[in-house]
């Protein structure tokens, strides 16, 4: 059989090539070129090495993927991404942690919580509460109230945070950039440029009269932006002016101003930790249910925008994480620090010029080879070529993270892993299934009390075992109580010898006899 010459074949072509005909924003584009890859802009375009969309990915659409292709996003990260579902997962992990899963607004489901959020109005003193659509994002659908039938029956309400720590006068958030490198094991980065988006109007503690200002309570760009008063910043370098300043700089300004930034970054990477600790499970069951035998762990990467309130003592909150966080570069600033969270985290890939050929040289011989090995073997050769591609990991995170900085997995914290089991069980319950962990092995049935029967000569005893008992049949409705029929039975009749005779009942269930028609 003649060899097939690879230089004529495109998919032996070198180079990396990104796809993305799927995204909006030209910076990944920027990235790319700045990279030296090749930009694919074909949405049917299916061998591309990296593909960057905008919208989730479902596990089917992962299952066609390569093992040399990568995706921008992991599918089953609503957990933490929607409004809905970030409440409900973190109020599960509060109860059964209530020390850790303590910084985020008390928060009310609809309607599964309506009743408990009924019972806060019963004060007479007002509280303020901001209301969110389940899945909206830039501040669409956001209103303050006090008012319990200004309340939508489906959303997600949380208790307004009335305290902030004002930047000049102003309240502002902090968009914190995490990289989600691998979810079997988790892998997360956080880099340590962001932005701090601050509001358009003096902060004034919530009344009546300006429950309706949202560029005072809210702190949301698309929301700001088309104030009159929004200063936009017209210099990278003069990266503390403006409503839209760097993170390095704000920390900059709170180390100036004689605060403890180390610890305050640690607890929020602590926040960021535990919340991805949540969805853990479900991305790692999603994964390996669309890729069996992906051995890499990487097939998947994500950038997650966390966002972050700070409270008067500077106590961090989380307000939402966004799945698929803004890269629009409006001002000099935006575009230095959302080119370098890209680039970032695309030289931390570790992609090779090379993978797709070999892919393409190799994968045949790989699988040939697998099928003459006995299950024992492949198992054995899974874990020697996932450790050995763990290990190319490291030294590739060591040499490229840029920005980046590793908050998981560390030495000593091991608190994480028992987050993430009770996350599971938590998901498998909401499933109806029961953790293999915690499975009790089955009690054996009651004993059955059998009444024996009078010795009268009118009774007529069955020795035959009873095939239909519960502790002999699987079936559901054996275990219930047994419908006992009652037999019908004639009044017995005395002999005029004395002998006493049962009468027999006639059967009409047999078949009539037919007489013949004349």
């Amino acid at each position: 059989m003649e060899k097939l010459d690879s230089s004529d074949d495109p998919r032996y072509s070198y180079g990396i090539t990104i796809n993305v005909s799927p995204t909006q924003y030209p910076v990944v584009t920027e990235v790319a070129n700045q990279l030296g890859w090749t930009v694919c802009t074909d949405p049917e375009d299916q061998d591309c090495d990296v593909y960057w969309q905008d919208c989730a990915l479902a596990s089917e659409s992962l299952s066609k993927f390569k093992s040399f292709q990568r995706i921008n996003h992991f599918p089953g990260m609503y957990a933490v991404a929607r409004k809905d579902h970030l409440g409900k997962n973190l109020k599960a992990m509060k109860s059964m942690f209530p020390g850790h899963f303590n910084y985020f607004p008390q928060t009310w489901v609809l309607p599964r919580d309506f009743n408990d959020l009924k019972t806060q109005f019963s004060n007479k003193r007002s509280k303020t509460y901001i209301c969110k659509p389940e899945a909206s994002s830039q501040g669409r659908g956001i209103f303050l109230t006090r008012r319990l039938e200004d309340i939508p029956e489906k959303c997600v309400v949380q208790r307004y945070l009335h305290k902030p720590y004002l930047l000049e006068g102003l309240k502002f958030d902090l968009r914190i950039y995490v990289l989600v490198a691998g979810c079997d094991p988790l892998r997360l980065f956080i880099h340590k440029e962001g932005l701090v988006r601050l509001a358009t109007e003096p902060y004034v503690f919530p009344s009546s009269s300006n429950l309706n200002d949202m560029c005072m309570h809210l702190t949301n760009y698309a929301i700001n932006k088309n104030n009159p008063k929004f200063e936009f910043n017209s210099n990278e370098s003069e990266d503390f002016k403006g409503h839209k300043r760097s993170l390095t700089s704000f920390f900059k300004h709170l180390s100036n101003e004689g605060e403890n930034i180390e610890e305050l970054w640690a607890e929020i990477c602590h926040i960021i930790t535990k919340t991805v600790c949540i969805v853990q499970p479900l991305l790692a069951h999603l994964y390996r249910s669309s890729q069996a035998n992906d051995t890499t762990n990487a097939m998947c990467f994500q950038i997650l925008g966390f966002d972050i309130f700070l409270d008067h003592k500077l106590r961090p909150h989380l307000l939402e994480v966004n799945h698929t966080p803004s890269f629009t570069t409006d001002t000099p600033l935006d575009s230095t620090i959302k080119k370098s969270v890209i680039g970032d985290a695309l030289r931390l890939l570790g992609l090779s010029e090379t993978n797709k050929s070999d892919y393409y040289l190799n994968h045949q011989t790989h699988f040939l080879n697998l099928a003459t090995k006995k299950p024992k073997e492949i198992r054995s050769l899974k874990i020697e070529m996932k450790e050995k591609y763990n290990q190319y990991k490291l030294d590739i995170e060591n040499q490229f993270k840029g920005g980046y900085s590793k908050i998981y997995p560390k030495e000593g914290l091991n608190m994480y892993e028992e987050f993430m089991l009770a996350a599971r069980d938590i998901w498998l319950n909401t499933l109806g299934i029961r953790p293999k962990h915690k499975e009790k092995p089955p009690a054996p049935p009651p004993p059955l009390h059998i009444q024996k029967p009078s010795k009268s000569p009118i009774t007529i005893t069955n020795r035959k075992k009873d095939k239909t008992s519960p502790a002999k049949s699987r079936s559901i409705k054996a275990l219930s109580d047994p419908v006992i029929k009652p037999r019908l039975r004639l009044p017995v009749l005395r002999a005029s010898n004395g002998a006493f005779i049962q009468p027999k009942m006639f059967d009409f269930s047999e078949p009539r006899i037919s007489l013949p028609k004349d």
